[in-house]
């Protein structure tokens, strides 16, 4: 690193501090504002949010040592959730935005009744605080730590420590205006240092064709080979993961930016701009720099670090630090946002209902910002516990992997209640530490162990939805009249209202077949982009015609009102 490399990073850092100071005294005006931004967001900015937040500089970490280990197939594994994706979109994008609540967790208190709901909503507000979030902020800071260690040879408690103090700052000040705002730019910033690194790499390792010469075909190849190992893992993540996941109806950062959103629409198309951003677009960077450290760099301890690693060896003067500025800014897009939620769910789901209920919104807003720092200190100190990104998130796509489903069936399944959903989450988390710590499962394929999580999951939580009391009629019937999700699972619900309250916006049958068209629409683009890349020019052809197709029939007048 040189003056110019360190004067590039330290205006970056100087102009995310800034906008926390900006944004300091609007945040501080309510708690509308300091988690939501007062509900005003256009869907370009609430979309970008959502895709420089799910960035991180963990992301371009995670996708080398897949492609490395493997091959490009393997990202599957987090490619699968473009099925769920699409479910936001066209499901519960306008669902969520409807409601008008602060965080997912608010959810239970309008769906379910009586002591287990207000139980329900506890945990699990501690559960996303102090478990979720600081798992997914140590894998985080973790990339961090070795983008750190290798670029500027700092140890892991001083990456820590200095890659999060700005963030934390500007966290805490500003709430979640400073954290959109911020998102914005830093997703131009981390995608701009992912393409270059890209150019470099690959032009480095010979251009892609000769990348496409030197390298195994399997490699190379979109899928696994029928039959093999990997080809079970495949059908394992498209059937099972995507699904099964906590954040299956959308998940706290998906929320959140939705009820920001100005109105149903717009959350609808931040969804889909998203999904579009995530997938089609920051994929192939990723995946092209990936390939090139394959011939550059074929025998490397630490398959994650080679990213960074040619960061420091490729680039030139200036072009490194604005390298290291997209670091930082996927980075910091994405722990802001965990801190924010984080302390959202503390406040407005546990301490604002159970502790401290009646106090002005500035009583809130202190414990938010005090608790944005505690969190920060529990995060540091999983991190330097933890090594592996790519073992870190498939823990995490197993943990609670049995909830997915019940949190699904919530919104268009009278019947389901909060015991659903408690039983859920007891039964995933304690079956999910067995598998993975019993000498027993050891040897047992990754999907092999989720088929197991989820089974005994899903058993326990419909056992006990039929073996408990249904919801009582009249908090139903708020609920439907709220959010008119529609379906026949609401029959008994619905015969209870008044005929011109029964009906719902849309049908399932038009949602599902929407997430048909948009599953290979978005499948089609990503695929197709990436085969075009890479120099496979029919196959590329053959995929966005897929995904051209597609999206015609669903861009028709009236579709997207």
């Amino acid at each position: 690193m040189q003056s110019a490399d360190w004067l590039i990073v330290l205006l970056f850092l100087a102009a995310s501090l800034v906008v926390g100071l900006y944004f300091t005294r609007r945040a501080s005006s309510g708690l509308g504002e300091f988690f939501l931004s007062g509900r005003n967001l256009p869907w370009w900015l609430a979309g970008t949010s959502m895709a420089a937040t799910s960035f991180s500089a963990d992301t371009p970490l995670y996708v080398t040592g897949l492609v490395r280990e493997h091959g490009i197939y393997e990202n599957w594994q987090w490619w699968c959730f473009i099925l769920s994706g699409m479910l936001s979109v066209y499901f519960f994008a306008r669902l969520w935005r409807r409601l008008g609540i602060v965080t997912d967790v608010e959810l239970i208190n309008l769906r379910y009744s009586g002591k287990e709901a207000s139980v329900l909503r506890g945990f699990k507000a501690l559960y996303f605080s102090f478990a979720i979030h600081t798992i997914i902020k140590a894998q985080v800071i973790l990339a961090m730590a070795k983008i750190m260690g290798i670029a500027l040879g700092w140890g892991k408690w001083e990456s820590i420590g200095i890659s999060s103090s700005i963030t934390i700052a500007y966290t805490m000040l500003s709430g979640y205006w400073g954290v959109v705002t911020t998102d914005f730019f830093q997703f131009i910033i981390a995608m701009t240092g992912a393409i270059v690194l890209a150019f470099a790499a690959s032009s480095k390792a010979g251009g892609i064709a000769h990348i496409k010469a030197v390298l195994p075909a399997h490699v190379l190849s979109f899928f696994p080979s029928p039959g093999s190992a990997a080809f079970m893992a495949f059908l394992g993540y498209i059937s099972l993961s995507w699904w099964s996941k906590y954040s299956s109806d959308g998940g706290g950062v998906l929320v959140q930016r939705m009820a920001s959103s100005k109105d149903e629409r717009q959350s609808f198309f931040a969804t889909l701009y998203f999904n579009v951003a995530t997938f089609a677009l920051r994929t192939w960077p990723w995946v092209v720099a990936a390939l090139a450290s394959l011939v550059l760099y074929p025998h490397f301890a630490d398959n994650e670090a080679v990213y960074p690693k040619m960061m420091v060896d490729l680039l030139p003067v200036g072009l490194r630090g604005l390298m290291l500025a997209s670091f930082f800014a996927a980075f910091m897009s994405c722990l802001s946002t965990y801190l924010n939620l984080s302390s959202a769910y503390f406040v407005n789901d546990f301490y604002k209902p159970f502790i401290r209920p009646g106090k002005d919104d500035r009583h809130y807003i202190k414990v938010a910002r005090i608790m944005v720092l505690v969190l920060s200190v529990a995060t540091a100190i999983i991190t330097y516990n933890v090594s592996s990104i790519i073992g870190v998130f498939k823990f995490l796509i197993a943990f609670g992997s049995g909830t997915g489903l019940v949190y699904i069936m919530r919104w268009f399944w009278w019947r389901i209640n909060a015991w659903s959903e408690i039983s859920a989450l007891v039964a995933s988390s304690l079956f999910t530490a067995i598998v993975y710590t019993s000498r027993v499962f050891v040897h047992m394929p990754y999907y092999g162990r989720l088929s197991l999580i989820i089974g005994f999951s899903t058993a326990v939580w419909v056992a006990v939805t039929f073996l408990t009391k249904p919801v009582e009629p009249e908090k139903l019937r708020d609920f439907y009249r709220r959010t008119t999700p529609g379906g026949p699972g609401w029959g008994p619900v619905k015969a209870g209202l008044p005929a011109d309250q029964r009906t719902a916006a849309g049908t399932l049958t038009g949602a599902f077949t929407q997430w048909v068209l948009g599953c290979v629409f978005l499948v089609g683009l990503t695929l197709g982009i990436g085969e075009a890349v890479l120099g496979f020019y029919l196959p590329a052809f053959l995929w966005l015609s897929a995904s051209a197709l597609t999206g015609f029939k669903l861009y028709r007048p009236g579709s997207f009102s």
